[in-house]
Order: C-alpha cells, then structure tokens, then sequence
C-alpha cells in the first residue's frame, strides 16, 4: 500500500512539469469594423480596418453578400503604408432587394488572410409610379410629369414662373429616390450657344450636387434625385419656363388673321373667274 502511495506521489508530482504550456492566441491578419449593424436604401456604410502584412500593390477585396449568399457589392482598394484602410460605400441599386442578414468579407492577398462581419438590412421600399398633372394658370396648359419614387410620397408639384423652378413637395419617410421626367416646354436649362445647361437642384433650401440626368432626350429632361429622411420640398431651377399666355395668345391671332386673309383672297379670286366667264 506504501508503495502505491508513494507511486501516486511520484506521478502527481511530474504531471505539471511534463504538461505543455499553452501556446498565445494567434493575432489576426486582417480585421475588419462597420460603423452601424443596420442599413436601409441610400444609405452611407463606412468600412475600416486593418492588415497586420502589407503586401506592395496588392489590392484588398470588400465583398457584400445577400441572405442568399448572393453578390450585391464589390470592389478592391490599395490600403495604406501603415496597413490601416476606410471606405464608404453607399447601399444602392437593383441587387439590394433581399431584407434580413448580409455578410461583408474582407480579403487580402491569400484567401485565408480574410474577415467577415455581417449586419442588417431592412426591407427596400417599393417604387411607386405616378404621373402628376401641373397645370399652368396664365397660360391655360397642362403638363404629365411621370415620375418614380421610393421612401417617400409626392404630395403636389407647381410650376414656379418668377423663380424659373419646378417646386415638388414630398412626404419623405424613409431614405430612397425620385426619377422625374421633365418636359422641355414646361422646364428646360440651357446655354448661350442653345446645349443643355445643368439644372439648378435644392432641397430643403440646401443646393445638391449628387444627383444624376439620365436618358434625356429631344423632349425630357430625366433626373434622379437622392432623398432622405425627412425632406419635405424639392426645387428644380432651369434658364427657360412655360411661354407665357399672351405669347400663345399673339401667336393663335397671327394664325386665325393669316387663315382669314387666305380665305379672303380665295373668295375674291372665284368672284372674278365667275365674272370673266360671264
């Protein structure tokens, strides 16, 4: 019994020294942070982070993936010499159609120097469609204004003739856009030498300068709009407006005078040949 007390001790007593010791956690090669754990349409993410190994001209990858593990983002950067980087990236387009969890993967050079981290991202709004009539009192005419917009409601639209300016007034709840269609002959910006002219854009009072014109032709002018929450009035400034009532009024007499004297002269031409052949 002694010896298998002493045995006992024997062993206890090698048992730490002959345990190994437990090796430091490794230190990631690349971590990655966002700024918010959910987004919505139109929103800016900030993405930063760093890479512990930097490799000259080797570009990092940033790729955002949908709950159905789907491609919505990518895009590379040089990050800088002392391995930090940042970008904004803005949640915008057609792919962004899935509510629920995303996943953002960073990569650098190998695939396994990667990390990842996911956020949230709420439910797109839907587009709605509408075509909204302005109706120009001085002038008597009617203009269609198609227009498409998520996040928001239009509530009126009126043509501002001193300040040369389409005024749109919206209910903006939620971040999103408005595609507009405008009629040259009720809004138009041009230059001296007759090429289209940017168009002046304020909202809320503020001068903005990212939105986009797109697909305009001989008839439309098409803008797309960015909104975000809270906005309440959109004001487009042109160089040209709706001609005024006594313009068209002068024109439609210069037209019923000249078909007058055509008839006139007609009447008088078959009078004389009625004579003649008297």
């Amino acid at each position: 019994m002694a010896v298998l007390v002493s045995a006992s001790a024997f062993f206890l007593a090698l048992s730490p020294a002959a345990a190994t010791p437990l090796s430091p956690p490794t230190e990631a090669q690349i971590v990655v942070k966002i700024d918010k754990d959910q987004y919505n349409l139109g929103d800016i993410m900030v993405v930063s982070g760093e890479v512990k190994s930097i490799v000259t001209n080797i570009p990092l990858t940033i790729q955002i993936f949908d709950p159905d593990n789907n491609l919505v983002h990518v895009e590379q950067i040089l990050v800088a010499t002392d391995g930090r980087f940042s970008l904004p990236i803005k949640i915008e387009g057609p792919l962004w159609n899935l509510p629920g969890t995303y996943s953002l993967v960073v990569q650098y050079g190998f695939k396994h120097v990667s990390a990842i981290v996911t956020f949230q991202f709420e439910q797109a709004d839907i587009p709605t469609e509408g075509v909204f009539n302005v109706k120009d009192l001085s002038s008597g005419q009617n203009f269609d204004l198609n227009y498409t917009i998520t996040g928001s409601q239009v509530e009126s639209m009126i043509i501002d003739k001193q300040d040369i300016a389409l005024d749109i007034q919206i209910d903006s709840k939620n971040p999103g856009m408005i595609h507009i269609k405008i009629p040259r002959l009720l809004l138009d910006a041009k230059k001296s030498s007759n090429a289209d002219e940017s168009f002046l854009v304020f909202v809320n009072g503020d001068e903005i300068t990212s939105f986009k014109e797109t697909s305009s032709d001989y008839g439309y002018r098409v803008l797309d709009i960015p909104i975000v929450s809270g906005d309440s009035k959109i004001e487009i400034i042109g160089t040209t407006v709706i001609p005024e009532f006594e313009n068209a009024s002068s024109l439609i007499l210069v037209l019923a005078v000249g078909l007058v004297t055509i008839f006139t002269v007609l009447m008088k031409t078959r009078i004389n040949l009625k004579i003649l052949n008297l």
